[in-house]
């Protein structure tokens, strides 16, 4: 293998976990897609642990996070393949705790119960009134999420769009993240409070299709994304 142009250092602290002993696959996929320009494609091909030294890089596949010769993933252009919903003022939703539950993700850095607003992003998807078969949730967007010109950075808008998906087509499921196709449409003040769409794209064998999306407080499309999960055996996620 060509390891090619190095672009960045990269650690992912334990703060960005998605399963307890490795990165948040919206995180991860966010961190390979800023050296992207435009719409990106995310493969993610192994867990990416935490705290360990890694490099981004561009070979002939695309920019790869890898440590030597172990790549865990891969990033290309491309366009999310879904339709948007149009979002309207004054949705509802099921208020209800749901009764499945996978416990490993409780401390997600995006949808994880046990996580506190500016540690984790505390986007708890539940069934949307009206919108058969999707979920959605509101998203605080807390000062710490701010790039140097106080917008929202992109690495947490490619976070927020994870979790979402996984609520909307394998939640309660032992699934990790496999592919994420990202794009970014508008920039987002951090202030206030945003909104997360997610909706199940079908399913295949151990395969979970998803798309989600963000709108701002006025409705308007910020991001989009497609997605594929891949349901594992739980001692893959538990650790």
């Amino acid at each position: 293998m060509t390891i090619g142009e190095k672009l960045a250092d990269v650690i992912i602290a334990r703060r960005f976990n998605g399963p307890p002993s490795s990165g948040n696959g919206g995180y991860v996929s966010g961190l390979v897609g800023a050296h992207i320009k435009g719409a990106a494609e995310v493969s993610l091909r192994l867990p990416p642990p935490l705290d360990t030294a890694m490099e981004i890089s561009r070979n002939e596949d695309g920019v790869i996070l890898h440590t030597g010769e172990t790549i865990y993933g891969v990033g290309k252009s491309a366009i999310p393949d879904l339709e948007v919903p149009s979002l309207s003022h004054g949705l509802t939703y099921d208020d209800h705790p749901s009764d499945v539950k996978f416990q490993p993700f409780d401390t997600c850095f995006v949808c994880g119960d046990a996580r506190t607003l500016g540690d984790g992003l505390c986007i708890h998807a539940k069934p949307i009134t009206g919108y058969d078969g999707h979920v959605g949730a509101n998203w605080k967007l807390h000062k710490s999420l701010a790039d140097k010109d106080g917008f929202v950075d992109p690495v947490y808008i490619w976070s927020a769009l994870d979790c979402p998906g996984y609520a909307a087509c394998a939640y309660g499921e032992p699934a990790l993240l496999a592919r994420m196709t990202t794009k970014i449409t508008a920039k987002i003040k951090c202030e206030g409070t945003a909104f997360v769409m997610g909706w199940s794209k079908g399913a295949s064998g151990r395969k979970r299709f998803c798309g989600t999306a963000i709108y701002d407080q006025d409705c308007n499309l910020i991001a989009a994304s497609s997605a594929l999960w891949v349901v594992v055996k739980s001692e893959q996620i538990a650790v």
